[in-house]
């Protein structure tokens, strides 16, 4: 579920401080919380961990081996094989969508008026903080789906282990990280709020 929301310090009760969801410290006094969701699991599961193409590789492995064995098509043998095959591509798919599901529900992406927090991990949880000033410049894609993502460009000078926000990244970009804001449901709407807040900080 998309946890969207547009608040600013000055719609709270005086002395209320805003958090991220899943970060246990509130945010700093005078820092605006402008949006913050979490990635829809079926997006995860299309750009992420690419459920079609597998569903499809399955499908014409399991059309190769039964034309490749037709004349055993009468058999007991031929049509548990078929079973079998059949039911380990449905594990595997399940699965996957699971994962999908599991990491969708351990993400949280935040946009203040200061940073970028990355909320992640299934098991250990982490929050990765990227300052503002330490955002280039960001790219977006929209999927035909309507989903979409943003990737962030960062200053050389500031690192980050690829291991630490991995899946939350573009591809193949290890010598300089992009952490990448996945499955986003309205990417151009957050790109817009991103770029706002990039031009805020930096005038």
């Amino acid at each position: 579920m998309d946890l969207t929301v547009a608040t600013s310090l000055a719609d709270v009760s005086p002395g209320a401080r805003l958090r991220v969801h899943g970060v246990n410290e509130p945010l700093p006094p005078g820092e605006q919380l402008l949006w913050q969701g979490e990635p829809q699991p079926a997006a995860l599961a299309r750009h992420l961990l690419f459920v079609r193409p597998l569903a499809g590789y399955f499908g014409l492995m399991m059309l190769w081996w039964a034309l490749a064995n037709r004349g055993a098509a009468g058999t007991g043998l031929f049509w548990v094989t078929i079973g079998l095959q059949g039911a380990l591509a449905v594990t595997v798919l399940a699965g996957a969508l699971g994962l999908a599901r599991w990491i969708a529900g351990s993400t949280t992406y935040a946009i203040t008026d200061k940073r970028i927090v990355v909320r992640l991990g299934i098991i250990f949880p982490i929050t990765v903080n990227i300052p503002l000033r330490f955002v280039v410049s960001a790219q977006s894609r929209v999927f035909r789906d309507g989903s979409g993502e943003i990737a962030l460009q960062l200053d050389p000078r500031e690192k980050l282990a690829w291991i630490v926000l991995f899946p939350h990244l573009r591809p193949f970009r290890f010598a300089q990280p992009e952490p990448l804001l996945r499955g986003l449901r309205e990417p151009e709407r957050v790109g817009r709020i991103l770029t706002a807040a990039a031009l805020e900080h930096s005038a």
